[in-house]
């Protein structure tokens, strides 16, 4: 995902680095594990559809909603 610097919702260094990220929740997952992430983020086959589970659990009983923005976790 692009990210234009002036509408970020965040941004942090890593390594001389800066990154820009769509959500504070993206943002604080970063911040947690920088390396983690990127490492991540490196292997995810971005050719693929993403179904991140946003509407998963989504029935009267809720169920197992995860975060979007960790599209890359199983």
């Amino acid at each position: 995902m692009d990210i234009d610097p002036a509408s970020a919702a965040g941004r942090s260094e890593h390594e001389g680095q800066t990154y820009y990220f769509c959500s504070m929740g993206c943002k604080r997952e970063f911040d947690n594990d920088p390396a983690g992430v990127l490492e991540r983020e490196a292997a995810y086959d971005h050719s693929q559809g993403v179904d991140h589970g946003m509407m998963a659990g989504a029935g009267a009983n809720g169920g197992g909603k995860k975060a979007w923005w960790q599209f890359w976790k199983k």
